[in-house]
């Protein structure tokens, strides 16, 4: 019985080293291949996978290795790469809307009196210049300049402020006074990226 054992366990581990050796052969014919590719030879692919062999026991964690052709090296994965987090929600917001015009811009819209016949460009405070779809006016306290949040699926950037924008309050950009006006006052829960720009 011992003897028979032993035979067993003999045959488990020389399949175990041959189904090793085939894999690591593998493994080193794609790495050479990859590396120093023939004048006839196909296009190697982007990445190609060997599959998983589980050596000794079946509750020992598998492993995969993928030869990259662009970089040459050999990988060896445990898992996947982590999933990128979810957006943080900022709260409730009270949403207004301005545009260049004197009245929402007062003495710094390209309309006002002392800038007309200038070569004056209307620009944010963080030095963009303000554009439909993705301007915002924030309290940089709250929001700092360069900040992506999400408002009602779209995303906005940080780049202006006012000095009526305080706390949990944004002013979304427009090109048009009337379709500000027609935005009137809003609610809406504000969403973080966690992509401040530099």
């Amino acid at each position: 019985m011992r003897k028979r054992k032993a035979r067993q366990r003999k045959r488990l581990v020389l399949f175990g080293s041959a189904a090793l050796a085939v894999a690591l052969a593998t493994t080193l014919a794609l790495f050479l291949n990859a590396k120093s590719p023939g004048p006839e030879s196909e296009p190697t692919p982007t990445a190609l996978a060997v599959s998983s062999i589980p050596l000794m026991s079946a509750s020992a964690p598998a492993y995969s290795a993928s030869t990259y052709s662009n970089m040459g090296d050999v990988v060896l994965l445990e898992s996947p790469a982590p999933s990128e987090s979810e957006p943080e929600s900022l709260g409730e917001f009270v949403l207004t809307a301005y545009c260049t015009c004197v009245k929402c811009c007062g003495e710094w819209s390209a309309e006002h009196p002392s800038r007309i016949g200038t070569d004056y460009v209307q620009k944010t405070a963080s030095g963009t210049i303000p554009t439909a779809g993705r301007t915002i006016s924030v309290d940089t306290s709250v929001i700092p300049f360069g900040t992506t949040v999400i408002i009602r699926g779209h995303e906005y950037v940080a780049e202006d402020r006012g000095g009526a924008i305080k706390g949990n309050k944004i002013d979304i950009f427009f090109d048009d006074h009337n379709e500000a006006l027609e935005f009137g006052c809003q609610t809406a829960e504000v969403f973080i990226t966690n992509n401040k720009e530099d």
